[in-house]
């Protein structure tokens, strides 16, 4: 912990964020993907789905000092035999530790058990890895 915390004087708002990296100087961030999973119906209609990407301490804390771009760290796939899901970028851009990324379905049959996932890699945060994961749509008919 800094001695910082420990001076007079510092705003209670200045201390928290103080304590945030220090608890991202010891390693303590984690990504949290929202949702890891969802399953809509089958659909022939183009949709669109967001994920939101956050780092965060242990505890939940959201990293909120954090702004970083990190190129080619997501990507998507699918298994669909006649749509494709795409995004809009490759770079995960965090903003206030915080990100959003649009998962769009084009028009076309999405079938029962069709998936598309939508995954981020590993990135380097102060010199941490900070595990990845994956988001995955799952089409599942009632």
């Amino acid at each position: 912990m800094s001695k910082i915390l420990k001076r007079e004087g510092i705003a209670p708002r200045i201390r928290a964020e103080i304590a945030l990296r220090d608890k991202a100087l010891s390693g303590d961030i984690v990504m949290v993907i929202d949702p890891e999973t969802v399953a809509p119906v089958p659909t022939a209609a183009a949709w669109t789905r967001n994920v939101k990407i956050s780092l965060q301490t242990a505890a939940g804390e959201v990293h909120n000092w954090l702004d970083h771009a990190y190129a080619t760290t997501a990507s998507i796939a699918n298994d669909s035999t006649a749509g494709t899901a795409t995004i809009p970028s490759t770079t995960l851009t965090l903003v206030n530790g915080e990100a959003t990324i649009v998962v769009s379905g084009d028009a076309a049959a999405w079938l029962d058990t069709e998936t598309d996932t939508l995954t981020i890699g590993n990135i380097t945060v102060l010199g941490y890895t900070v595990t990845g994961g994956t988001s995955v749509e799952t089409f599942t008919a009632l």
